[in-house]
């Protein structure tokens, strides 16, 4: 799919685009923490003669890493975001809900859009879920080792020298 929408041939009023987003979306973003998913991306457009309107609303899922016990798992994502595009002399970003494209431009590619809006689905800090009784879904080997160093750091066993020399400067 190529997610470009040929904007001249667009009547004035409202339109839909529906896309499903999966894992070779990505291959195009080398830097993308999301390597495999399945989203469903609709935008509502609505031309003007001074621009177009865009609403984007995804639903669906992305693979991540849990930052606790680094395994992967499917975390369920939902967004929604506006842009509103409007061609000018000067091309660019004004504002986070502004862009500016060229007047002479016939085509608005959205590929960009929807990976950014995806990226602020995901949280900073990503972590399995609980199951139905509270418990974390992480890899429970991994847990049972992070608890051990845990402890160990707590009852002062696992520290190194060259931390608690830098630690006694700071203090001193």
């Amino acid at each position: 799919m190529d997610y470009i929408i040929p904007i001249n041939d667009l009547k004035e009023g409202k339109h839909r685009y529906e896309f499903d987003v999966a894992d070779k979306f990505f291959e195009s973003f080398p830097e993308s923490e999301v390597k495999k998913c399945s989203i469903h991306v609709v935008v509502d457009l609505t031309k003007r003669s001074t621009g177009v309107d865009a609403t984007f609303n995804l639903t669906g899922k992305v693979t991540v890493t849990c930052d606790r016990c680094l395994d992967e798992f499917d975390m369920p994502i939902e967004q929604s975001g506006h842009l509103y595009f409007e061609q000018g002399d000067e091309p660019g970003e004004v504002s986070d809900e502004l862009v500016v494209i060229a007047r002479n431009e016939t085509h608005l590619d959205l590929r960009q859009y929807i990976y950014e809006f995806i990226s602020l689905a995901i949280p900073a800090q990503k972590y399995h879920p609980d199951d139905e009784n509270g418990h974390s879904g992480c890899d429970p080997e991994m847990i049972e080792r992070l608890d051990k160093i845990m402890v160990n750091q707590s009852d002062g066993q696992a520290t190194d020298p060259r931390w608690d020399k830098l630690k006694d400067l700071i203090n001193n």
